[in-house]
């Protein structure tokens, strides 16, 4: 019996990468960071919400998934390894960072890269939903279930599920942590709004949101573009998965240090 489409082994291996992140979590400066237990627990909360939206995903036409030879059993150490490495990564350059000042732009990474694994798993579930998907890189036509293809479906399940992981990731991390930060750093407001030196709008939650579906995006635009190389012998869907997951969270980095600054 699989939980959140997770077997046995790959339960047993989200304990383990959970309790990694609860203790960096726990270690990260809650001077710098509004760390401690607190932000562990929101980093597995945030982990369980991604295998929440999973779980709907790889449900949803299941029937014809089945009839097509395309629907996914529960999901073992390798999705696991594949799907919650990158994060803990960032996890980890949250924890580094809150060292030397610089949190936030670490955050946005750790929320980019869950909004990627998620944007990913979301494109490839309803996007062969869809009708014949087309090569990211060839443009030519493909055959349901191949690598690299992407669909109009998939391509917008994936940035609406980039969203909501920014959305609901981006609000929990700004109204749960932001008011213990000193008040220099976000202007005394927990929201952050008008009193911030902030690109958009000066509004923190809005930046992180925008710049989080947007790297989420981006990463499962990566993870196409190495499954056409999949289909020739070059890696697999697991080192896709995880470079998705990174490149997601990256491309947040870079993005916050184009449109807000570092």
């Amino acid at each position: 019996m699989d939980v959140l489409t997770l077997d046995g082994k790959g339960i047993l291996l989200a304990f383990v990468i959970a309790a990694v992140m609860l203790g960096f979590g726990a270690a990260t400066s809650t001077s710098s960071a509004g760390g401690g237990w607190a932000l562990g627990v929101f980093y597995i909360v945030s982990m369980i919400y991604f295998l929440v939206l999973s779980a709907i995903a790889t449900r949803a036409g299941e029937k014809y998934k089945r009839k097509i030879k395309q629907y996914q059993t529960a999901r073992g150490v390798r999705n696991v390894l594949a799907n919650g490495l990158g994060p803990l990564i960032f996890v980890m350059l949250v924890f580094y960072a809150s060292a030397h000042g610089e949190v936030v732009p670490a955050m946005v990474g750790f929320i980019s890269s869950v909004a990627a694994v998620t944007s990913d798993k979301f494109s490839s579930e309803i996007g062969i939903l869809d009708g014949t998907p087309t090569s990211i890189v060839t443009l030519k036509r493909i055959r349901k279930g191949e690598s690299g293809g992407v669909t109009a479906m998939g391509l917008f399940a994936g940035l609406l599920s980039s969203m909501l992981i920014a959305i609901v990731l981006g609000v929990g991390y700004v109204l749960w942590f932001y008011p213990t930060v000193a008040a220099g750093a976000v202007g005394g407001n927990a929201l952050c709004i008008g009193t911030c030196h902030m690109a958009i709008g000066n509004n923190e939650l809005l930046a992180i949101i925008i710049i989080g579906t947007l790297a989420g995006f981006i990463g499962t635009l990566v993870d196409s573009f190495l499954g056409h190389f999949e289909e020739k012998g070059v890696g697999n869907k697991y080192t896709s998965n995880f470079l998705c997951s990174m490149m997601g969270g990256l491309a947040g980095i870079v993005l916050y240090a184009l449109i807000v600054g570092i």
